[in-house]
């Protein structure tokens, strides 16, 4: 089972006192197929800790070895609020762990499996990655002296790359990946230290290789409008943003997933002011991203939108429903850079969260080529969805239209029927 052991054995394993005993943990797969990677949260409450503890969780498989795990302070408070991991799970098996305790300063570390990487020049030819960050209305950057070391935040994982333009175009795009390891650190920085495009043309790590133009990139957001639509930020030309101000957090990153947020304040839609948070999430082994928005009341007659570029894709998208939970929309065509390469895009949504699917074209707006997703929120008040690519230089199988709907037919699968998961002491 790839990725699932180190060949490390435990060592440094203690309770937490009398309050604080070991806990075993099973996890039964109900599908007959293999789940590679499979992704798991347990917070605190699920693991009975007790609040004097002062040590973390660690995972522990039969033969005694350390399990790769974090556990992840979530809202920044000083104290650990879940334990996130990931394993293969076999086709109807059943893999049983050990949940113990040991100091923070002995916990092992693990490869590093997914990455988030903001970096922003400061002075002169010195970029510095910053854990947040905020830019106003006024003067974009554009043109010399620009900062942003990869246009705003990225993330990776060993699969795939993506990232946000944070400089008021909030685009998504695409990096594919030739290698499983983690290399956005030191991509888009030129050999005298400033940023620069290093990434359109092919490296040993692999490319940009998405054609965002004017669409939503893969998983960018507009507001719908009855007769348009309104971008999310504003045209690479335009230096006032039609948001107030915007946010950059980094929430975790570790070596099996890594998180951050994204809070726009005041974004302009007509008269009304529009607060919006997105989370994001990147786990590690899989080909995409999970985004989590929430806003504030929207404006009346208004939905978000979210969508994905179909500026290069000439074979027929596919939308459909999936256990009657899920709703997928995928394409796959020659879409990567110019037609050069295979490429599959997906947009994965909780039916709960699609209102109706539609083209940018049907609306005057300056969004373009973009296959829409108009969203309503959960009864959580939320809106989430997920987002994929795969491209055929990270796995030649990818030039195959059916082994692309394969995956993405499979990751819905398991959407659909979850591990169960079991505590026991």
């Amino acid at each position: 089972m790839k990725y699932l052991y180190l060949s490390l054995l435990v060592v440094f394993v203690l309770s937490c006192g009398k309050g604080q005993k070991p806990l075993y943990l099973s996890l039964l797969n109900p599908l007959d197929t293999m789940r590679t990677d499979e992704s798991f949260v347990l917070d605190r409450k699920q693991l009975g800790v007790d609040e004097k503890c002062k040590l973390v969780p660690i995972l522990i498989d039969e033969s005694g070895r350390f399990v790769p795990c974090q556990y992840d302070d979530l809202d920044g408070d000083g104290r650990w609020d879940v334990l996130a991991f990931v394993c293969d799970l076999f086709p109807l098996g059943q893999l049983c762990l050990k949940i113990d305790w040991i100091k923070p300063e002995k916990y092992p570390v693990f490869p590093n499996r997914t990455n988030v990487r903001y970096g922003k020049m400061i002075s002169s030819k010195n970029i510095v990655e910053l854990q947040t960050d905020v830019h106003g209305r006024e003067n974009l950057p554009r043109g010399a002296g620009y900062p942003y070391q990869l246009d705003g935040p990225a993330w990776e994982n060993d699969k795939v790359g993506f990232r946000h333009y944070f400089d008021g175009r909030n685009n998504r795009d695409v990096f594919g990946k030739l290698l499983p390891t983690m290399v956005l650190d030191t991509v888009g920085i030129t050999a005298d230290g400033a940023p620069g495009d290093t990434y359109n043309v092919m490296r040993n790590w692999g490319r940009d290789i998405l054609i965002v133009g004017r669409s939503l990139g893969l998983g960018g957001i507009a507001m719908q409008l009855p007769d348009t639509l309104v971008r999310l930020g504003v045209l690479p030309e335009q230096t006032v943003d039609n948001v107030d101000s915007t946010r950059y957090t980094l929430i975790t990153k570790g070596p099996v997933r890594s998180m951050f947020k994204l809070n726009y304040y005041g974004w302009r839609v007509g008269e009304s002011r529009i607060n919006l948070q997105e989370i994001i999430t990147i786990w590690a082994g899989k080909y995409g991203y999970e985004s989590v928005v929430t806003a504030n009341e929207l404006p009346q007659n208004a939905r978000l939108v979210t969508g994905m570029v179909n500026l290069e894709n000439e074979q027929p998208a596919i939308s459909k429903q999936h256990c009657g939970k899920y709703l997928s929309m995928v394409t796959h065509d020659l879409q990567a850079n110019h037609r050069e390469w295979y490429l599959g895009l997906g947009l994965v949504l909780p039916i709960a969260n699609v209102d109706t699917l539609f083209e940018a074209s049907q609306l005057n707006s300056n969004i373009q080529t973009t296959w829409c997703a108009g969203l309503k929120p959960d009864t959580n008040g939320e809106y989430r969805y997920y987002a994929y690519a795969a491209w055929e230089m990270s796995d030649q199988r990818f030039c195959d239209r059916d082994f692309y709907l394969r995956m993405i037919d499979d990751y819905i699968s398991g959407m659909c029927t979850p591990v169960q998961v079991e505590i026991s002491q």
